[in-house]
């Protein structure tokens, strides 16, 4: 085995062991899918996710100062329901901190058996968006000054199988 990947944690569950892992063995990829749905409390809190947008940007933190280079991404959620402009601006702030290589960003949509399906879906499909685009291009900023970074350094990659888009 060349390369282990743990891909996704709730942001509840890192334990010190993994942080460890991570840092201490050599075929673990330093790379964490930590996310974070939403930077308000008050939308965090109608999710259910049990953390607040503080204590998810000190889990990343930490995770940052006890394994060296690690990157992390993340899932936003925009338009949950209920979600101000006030909510969406906290999102937004929460993007620019916590600085994710890469993020997975989705214009909410009710999914049946879930807690929120019952609650009104309340933010314009406009309004939805507009505000996905808003953090599209915010990411789409931090990915790039990120790979900037890798500019002239040469790196071990592995290929995982041929391209889906080019036969070559």
């Amino acid at each position: 085995i060349r390369r282990v990947r743990f891909l996704t944690s709730h942001p509840l569950f890192m334990k010190p062991a993994l942080l460890d892992a991570m840092r201490d063995l050599p075929k673990v990829c330093k790379y964490l899918h930590l996310p974070p749905q939403s930077g308000s409390d008050r939308i965090l809190q109608a999710m259910r996710r049990g953390y607040t947008a503080e204590r998810y940007l000190e889990t990343c933190e930490r995770l940052r100062a006890e394994v060296p280079g690690i990157e992390i991404a993340g899932d936003i959620i925009v338009g949950f329901p209920g979600e101000t402009e006030e909510d969406f601006d906290r999102t937004a702030a929460l993007l620019e901190r916590a600085r994710f290589q890469n993020a997975f960003l989705f214009k909410y949509s009710a999914r049946p058996g879930t807690v929120s399906a019952a609650l009104p879906d309340d933010v314009p499909a406009a309004e939805k968006k507009r505000r996905h685009q808003v953090l599209l291009d915010l990411q789409e900023r931090i990915s790039l000054e990120k790979n900037r970074e890798w500019m002239g350094r040469r790196v071990e990659i592995l290929g995982e199988g041929r391209s889906k888009r080019d036969s070559k």
